[in-house]
């Protein structure tokens, strides 16, 4: 229906199979040492936190059903959206504070379950305390321990998605540039400049 949608589809479907891959096996890179630190940026939240347990009052037992996100955030715009795809079609439910997108809720295959929350603002806590913009770097230089990592696919193409630090059900999304081909990830040295640009919790 529209470029945005189109993307947001994409994104669950890269998702999809990447999620299925860091939680077995996958490529790795291993920690990186900075003494930058992230800019704090005093603003001002929802309230709401995105931790392994879910986002707000949305856990693993939430059905994928706009009644019940809509009754979980009141005051937000809920809205559900039809992505049209070869012939088939996905819907996604948005949660929107006046023009900014909080998050969006991805379904499962049969539509019934939560497949996936992607944060896209910062007025959606984080439990981790790494907030949207935070470099690579400033997010894993006190781990010593290898991170499991992967390049991105389709519409995900360039970017590389990770599990986050200490958790077991939340993902994070990085960006950045560099020259080599999409499909593999970056030089470590390239990847701690990178910054995170969103947050996907996957029950």
């Amino acid at each position: 229906m529209g470029k945005k949608m189109s993307k947001k589809l994409y994104q669950w479907l890269g998702a999809l199979v990447i999620t299925a891959s860091l939680t077995a096996c996958s490529d790795e890179i291993t920690s990186v040492s900075t003494t930058e630190e992230a800019a704090a940026t005093t603003q001002t939240t929802t309230g709401f936190s995105v931790s392994d347990l879910g986002l707000g009052t949305i856990t693993t037992a939430t059905p994928f059903n706009i009644h019940d996100v809509t009754l979980a955030f009141p005051n937000y715009s809920v809205v559900e959206e039809l992505n049209f795809q070869e012939g088939k079609q996905y819907p996604i439910i948005s949660v929107s504070k006046g023009a900014k997108t909080l998050f969006t809720i991805n379904p499962t295959l049969d539509l019934k379950s939560i497949y996936s929350v992607v944060v896209e603002d910062n007025l959606i806590n984080n439990s981790l305390n790494h907030r949207l913009g935070t470099l690579f770097s400033d997010i894993y230089a006190d781990e010593n321990k290898v991170f499991k990592c992967q390049a991105g696919v389709e519409e995900m193409s360039g970017k590389v998605l990770c599990l986050a630090p200490k958790a077991s059900k939340l993902l994070y999304q990085f960006a950045g540039t560099w020259s080599g081909p999409d499909a593999q990830l970056p030089p470590t040295e390239v990847l701690s400049r990178w910054a995170l640009e969103t947050i996907i919790w996957k029950p």
